[in-house]
This record gives structure tokens, C-alpha cells and sequence, in this order.
């Protein structure tokens, strides 16, 4: 169950959350007005369901495996994010270190908890799915939502445990990023060639670059296509050393192109393949060997 609309409003809530916070792959700057913004989706999220009920529980399923945790994630990244940044020690950078590794332990302890959702999560197992993801077959007790409050006709046995486990992968993701940059000594002459040595840099315009995010995106060749379009554009951010902060606003932009091609990089890519490989096949005679 992904509509256009739906679509239009995940993309509207991360770039929101992008304005508030700058790139939320290193900070998190204003809890409160992340929150909201969070909460304002969620409830268009609501009123939209209101409006266009399940064809049938295929629909129903679709949408709390997929759709709900996809959003709600957020949710739960923000909270723990600032809880985490929050508590950040301040000290050597070894007992910096000390502190991810201990978050990094808690999230592997409550992926240990619930081993069974999550491999289900990972392999996108559909045995169960009638079970997990259909409001009627909800238990008093979910997994993982012993704490929260019931809410009827909008949650099911296993929405709330798949959004924790999106949630958690994205602050591992997060975490990971940091303990990278911390291993980094800029005093090691060796190491600091090395990394010069291994940076690219991306010499055409960002826009190209968000045709190629959007293209891998909607073909979904990332993670058996669980990859966020947030997560490709951080991957090429981070491997081209390019600011895409404005990525969806760049595609929004792509979107109401008129007189040129929705696609004009990727298209200028394929005639650029097509022309090498031709050029190729081309005769191209010998050259005479001359006589003495």
C-alpha cells in the first residue's frame, strides 16, 4: 500500500525534520519540534487510512509490515538519539569511545531479546504475517510494547517491534558513523595520506547525484530494497563528499521538469555507455607495418 500520497507525505515529514535539525545523521538539535513534526505525520497518516480503508488484508498487511513502522521509526530514533547525545561524556576520546561501545552492546541485547522478529525482520518472512500484522489478531501484550498504550484499529502484534528494529538500525548506523571518526588520528601523517588518498569527490552538479540516489531507490538494489532514500543519500554523501542536505527539495525540482528529460543524467550515462561500446565494434583496420 504505497500511494503517491503517502509517498508525498514520508518526504514531507523527512525534509522537515532535516530543516529543524540540519543532517540528522550527526545531530539532533530540537527534540520538541522533531517530535511534533513526527506526530503531525503520523496523524495525516491516520486520517488518510480514515479515508482509504484496506481493499483487504493483504492491504491491511502491507501497511503495518511497510508503511506504519517506516514512519514511526523516526519516533523512535529521535528520542533515542537525543537520549544518547544527552548523556555523551565529556572526557578523553577513549571514554568517548567506551560510551558508543555500551550503546552499541544495548542495541545488540534487545535484538538478542526478540531474535525471532528480528530474523523474520531481516529474511522478510511472510509465514506469520497474518498473524503479526492484522489489528484483529493483536494480544493484550505485543512484543517490545508491554509499555505503550493500547491503540486500537491502528496497531498490530509485531508494527511497533518492526519500527524498533528500523529505529535501532538507524542509531547503530549513527553510532558507527561516530566511532569511525574517532578511530581517525589527524596526528598519524601515514594515515592522514592514506585517507586523502582514498577520498573521491563528486565534480558534477548535486542534482545528478540525486538522480542516481532516486534511480537506486526505486529500483530498490540496496538491502533487498529496505534501504531509505535518506540511507543512499548518506551513503553518497559520505563516499563522494557532497552536501545533499536538500535532496528532496533537488527531486521535487526534477519532478516539474517540463522541456528536459526527468532523467537527463541517467540518460547522458546510457548514451554515454552506448557510444564507448560502439565506438568499440567499430572496424578499425591495422596498421601497415612499413618495408625496410
Amino acid at each position: 500500500m504505497i500511494t503517491q500520497d503517502i509517498e508525498i507525505l514520508y518526504s514531507g515529514m523527512t525534509e522537515q525534520l532535516e530543516s529543524i535539525n540540519g543532517t540528522l545523521k550527526d545531530s539532533l538539535s530540537n527534540l520538541t519540534d522533531s517530535l511534533s513534526c513526527i506526530a503531525a505525520t503520523i496523524q495525516h497518516l491516520r486520517q488518510y487510512l480514515r479515508a482509504h480503508p484496506f481493499a483487504d488484508d493483504r492491504d491491511e498487511i502491507h501497511f503495518f509490515k511497510y508503511t506504519k513502522p517506516r514512519f514511526y521509526c523516526w519516533h523512535i530514533y529521535v528520542v533515542e538519539l537525543h537520549h544518547i547525545l544527552g548523556a555523551l561524556p565529556v572526557g578523553t576520546d577513549q571514554m568517548v569511545r567506551d560510551y558508543y561501545m555500551d550503546e552499541l552492546s544495548v542495541i545488540n541485547r534487545f535484538i538478542r531479546q526478540h531474535a525471532f522478529g528480528y530474523e523474520y525482520y531481516l529474511a522478510d518472512e511472510t509465514a506469520k504475517d497474518a498473524e503479526f500484522f492484522l489489528c484483529r489478531n493483536k494480544s493484550t501484550f505485543s512484543p517490545g510494547q508491554e509499555h505503550q498504550p493500547e491503540d486500537s484499529g491502528f496497531s498490530t502484534e509485531m508494527d511497533y517491534l518492526f519500527s524498533m528494529f528500523r529505529a535501532y538500525e538507524m542509531v547503530r548506523d549513527f553510532i558507527i558513523r561516530r566511532l569511525r571518526l574517532l578511530y581517525r588520528n589527524p596526528d598519524n601523517s601515514i594515515m592522514s595520506e592514506l585517507l586523502v588518498g582514498r577520498k573521491r569527490r563528486w565534480s558534477g552538479d548535486k542534482v545528478e547525484l540525486i538522480e542516481i540516489a532516486y534511480g537506486i531507490y526505486y529500483t530498490q538494489r540496496i538491502n533487498d530494497g529496505k534501504a531509505e532514500i535518506s540511507d543512499i543519500v548518506g551513503w553518497l554523501e559520505e563516499s563522494l563528499d557532497v552536501d545533499l542536505a536538500q535532496a528532496y527539495r533537488m527531486f521535487v525540482d526534477i519532478t516539474r521538469r517540463k522541456t528536459v528529460s526527468h532523467t537527463k543524467y541517467l540518460d547522458e550515462m546510457r548514451g554515454a555507455i552506448h557510444g564507448h561500446i560502439e565506438e568499440s565494434f567499430k572496424y578499425k583496420p591495422k596498421k601497415r607495418i612499413p618495408e625496410n
